[in-house]
């Protein structure tokens, strides 16, 4: 890359590359690579790798990322529900349950997300959960008639 482009390696390219073959299924082979990296991968380097070991349901090499994420960062919030979720999409329910257990030890919290919806041009934001939007109750009643709709 150096000598053909001027182009000296960054950390933004070798994540690149290693998103790139997580995509492609060579798991195996993107850890490698960001094994083999020149400078210190980052957390968000191996989190991109731990993602694609969910995809791809590689539980032994996804372990084994998820270590290198805590050493490098061990609140990272994201890498530990990432965990989570491929213990519970390959039901290892033990598994997935002693890391939640161990978030909430360590007082780790997920922050909930945040959906938007527009609505005669005005958007309204809403988290699962909260009531406190001012049309919560007639919102609530057009759904439960929506859904009796559905059924």
């Amino acid at each position: 890359m150096s000598q053909n482009y001027g182009i000296t390696p960054g950390l933004e390219h070798y994540a690149a590359v290693a998103d790139l073959l997580g995509r492609a299924g060579k798991v195996v082979e993107a850890y490698e690579f960001i094994s083999s990296m020149h400078m210190g991968p980052t957390g968000s380097v191996w989190s991109t790798l731990l993602a694609a070991c969910r995809v791809h349901k590689n539980i032994e090499l996804a372990e084994k990322v998820a270590e290198k994420i805590f050493r490098i960062d061990p609140e990272n919030i994201g890498a530990h529900i990432l965990l989570s979720n491929v213990y519970s999409a390959a039901r290892r329910w033990k598994d997935a349950s002693k890391l939640r257990i161990s978030m909430r030890a360590k007082g780790m919290r997920k922050k909930p997300a945040c959906s938007w919806i527009e609505v005669k041009n005005k958007v309204h934001a809403f988290v699962a959960g909260d009531k406190s939007h001012p049309y919560y109750d007639r919102i609530n009643e057009a759904l439960k008639v929506l859904l009796e709709q559905m059924e």
